[in-house]
């Protein structure tokens, strides 16, 4: 264990916080913890640079360390609900849920009025499978916002806003949601905007309800209002295209589809694409474009289903029946049980003749696929290193610059990615951390 300097003291503290916090703004999350892990072993750490260490340590995805950090603050200061908050943060991000949610909820008890809180633990409850804790949760924090002076509600109107609209949304999860409960939730989403009227998101998630509820006409202003605050997001035209799907106008939808670039075009705006082209009968180009999205997100079990389906329709019964039973097999990997009927759909295409085997044509473009792998190299001086894919084992070339929320791409760490095929090998477009180191 490296030994604390004697000549650590609280001028030294102060100047290497300092320090410290020039190399966060670079994140050197490593370099900033080395700079203060003294003096906390020297015990002449302020509960300021416990905080920024604890910081540090969890930018690393050390979350154990930071924890304990927190823990110890917790315990000096009982009374004070920040540290709290700081604790269920780590938890959460650890996947530790029911710590979390304790956390937090010890942090309300202590301040009853912290908005933030409701917020973070609503979603806590609903992972945790207590659905009418989380509605309680949200409801609390809409009340708690309610009774504010005018001028706090309007500093902590973009909480409320989301507030509102997670509210909303999870009473309208599930089926045979009641009249009631979708008049509270339009209100709650008409609320939602009036707080932040210039967050598309807002806009978004109305015209989204609008669009569940029938309602097309009402989806496509609220819908278009939020394209117009936010041009450049493809889901809110994938939502466009999908009004115009629905009210039977798979031309309009698919010219909508046909504005996003093709480097924005996600599984999910092939699988839409997919949609219009089987909606007006040329199965074959939607098989196509299911294919794609496949290829794209070979995990999911919905793009296999769909692409068996087509292909079952264009009358080639051998690939139909392979790409479904690999559905199944993803489905029950996913859920635990195997989807009957998809089995059933199979059973009927083993009765049937083989028929013409359907060949699609590579793509123009290299095809993205989003992968999983472990980062095997990263050289901080150059800002690049190397994922190993869980799925064929290559090497994934990967630039600091893809890499998404901030998190340091040390060795070991467990990652998802969109691999790409570039001049000199596969590289990833984009990097997310999904586990703990």
């Amino acid at each position: 264990m490296e030994q604390a300097s004697p000549q650590i003291d609280q001028m030294d503290e102060k100047e290497s916080i300092e320090r410290a916090q020039a190399l966060i703004s670079e994140e050197k999350w490593g370099e900033a913890t080395s700079l203060l892990k003294p003096f906390k072993e020297a015990g002449n750490l302020s509960s300021d640079g416990l905080h920024i260490l604890a910081y540090c340590y969890s930018r690393s995805r050390k979350y154990n360390e930071a924890i304990r950090i927190y823990e110890g603050l917790c315990e000096r200061f009982p009374n004070e609900a920040k540290w709290l908050y700081f604790l269920a943060y780590q938890y959460r991000s650890k996947k530790d849920v029911q710590s979390a949610i304790q956390a937090y909820e010890k942090c309300l008890e202590l301040s009853p009025k912290w908005l933030n809180v409701f917020g973070e633990l609503g979603p806590l409850y609903e992972e945790n499978g207590s659905t009418e804790k989380a509605l309680e949760s949200y409801r609390n924090g809409i009340q708690t916002y309610k009774a504010m002076k005018p001028d706090r509600q309007k500093e902590l109107a973009p909480i409320f806003s989301k507030l509102a609209a997670r509210a909303a949304k999870l009473m309208c999860s599930g089926g045979n949601v009641s009249e009631t409960d979708k008049n509270e939730a339009e209100s709650l989403f008409r609320e939602s905007i009036a707080a932040d009227p210039g967050n598309p998101d807002a806009w978004y998630r109305l015209g989204d309800f609008y669009l569940g509820s029938g309602k097309y006409d009402d989806a496509l202003q609220y819908l278009q209002k939020a394209e117009s605050l936010a041009p450049k997001k493809e889901y809110i035209p994938h939502k466009i295209a999908q009004v115009h799907l629905k009210k039977g106008d798979h031309e309009q939808a698919l010219k909508i589809y046909e504005t996003i670039p093709h480097h924005k075009r996600t599984p999910y705006i092939l699988h839409g694409m997919a949609q219009c082209f089987i909606s007006k009968r040329d199965v074959k180009q939607g098989a196509y474009y299911h294919y794609l999205a496949a290829q794209r997100e070979p995990e999911k079990w919905y793009h296999r289903r769909d692409l068996g389906l087509a292909l079952a329709d264009l009358g080639d019964r051998d690939q139909a029946i392979e790409n479904l039973n690999m559905a199944n097999q993803l489905y029950k990997k996913e859920s635990g049980k195997e989807f009957a009927k998809i089995l059933a759909k199979i059973d009927e295409l083993k009765e049937k003749p083989k028929g013409e085997s359907i060949i699609f044509e590579k793509p123009n473009a290299p095809v993205t696929t989003i992968s999983y792998g472990t980062i095997t190299k990263y050289i901080s001086g150059k800002g690049f290193g190397f994922i190993k894919d869980e799925n064929d084992g290559a090497e994934v070339f990967f630039h600091i610059s893809k890499v998404k929320n901030r998190i340091e791409p040390v060795p070991g760490l467990r990652v998802k990615f969109s691999r790409e095929l570039a001049e000199k090998g596969p590289q990833a477009g984009k990097v997310w951390a999904v586990s703990e180191r």
